[in-house]
């Protein structure tokens, strides 16, 4: 199965008051390149990087420049991202459905989701795998649905069709749609962490250090 991947990086968090994904949880670890690395290390194909017109990439300099990455980076300007996410998402879609050869189906990961892991990628690629009457493959912590996910060529309509700051997660309680949803406990849900606000940023430099110090 040919699974690409849309990475959403034109978010801004209004809570925080600026760009998120330069920020660094470490010197020289910028949080918005945590998630790619891992998407890039998990075995997809091309992962279509979705970035608002003004952010000027410094968070993504290193791994853009690292030779293992660099062939599956493809950097896609969405001119309105700052209208809602649904933007960033049919820009990411179209990307994909631009290159060739075609995806069956996509994976959708956040920036600011620095702990998601190559291997909880890979879990969420064998359950969509190994399941061909499903639509989608999506994560959950505590009973909520989030990226990442997977989602197969029969719902790239629908993901278009999104309005407004919609995401991904309106459409996994559609009745037109089935899917499988992937439960993350203990300390893998601790890998979900979202970063949105300055309480989220202190708690994503802990661990950081933490998996640093432990590793």
């Amino acid at each position: 199965m040919n699974i690409s991947g849309i990475y959403l990086a034109a978010g801004q968090s209004s809570r925080m008051g600026k760009p998120k994904l330069p920020l660094e949880l470490s010197p020289g670890v910028a949080l918005g390149s945590m998630a790619l690395r891992a998407l890039l290390s998990s075995e997809i194909g091309r992962v279509h990087v979705v970035v608002r017109p003004d952010d000027p990439l410094v968070w993504l300099q290193e791994v853009r420049h690292d030779p293992r990455f660099s062939s599956q980076l493809h950097i896609v300007v969405c001119e309105e991202a700052s209208l809602g996410m649904s933007y960033s998402i049919r820009a990411g879609v179209d990307a994909a459905l631009s290159s060739l050869p075609k995806p069956d189906a996509v994976m959708i990961g956040l920036g600011d989701q620095p702990f998601v892991t190559a291997a909880m990628v890979r879990r969420l690629f064998a359950v969509i795998g190994d399941r061909p009457e499903i639509d989608f493959a999506a994560s959950s912590v505590d009973g909520v649905v989030m990226p990442p996910a997977v989602l197969r060529n029969t719902m790239f309509g629908a993901l278009r069709g999104l309005k407004g700051d919609m995401g991904a997660r309106k459409l996994f309680g559609s009745p037109e749609y089935a899917g499988e949803i992937v439960k993350f406990d203990g300390e893998d849900a601790e890998l979900l962490l979202d970063v949105d606000d300055e309480n989220s940023l202190r708690v994503a430099e802990r661990r950081y250090r933490y998996f640093r110090d432990h590793s």
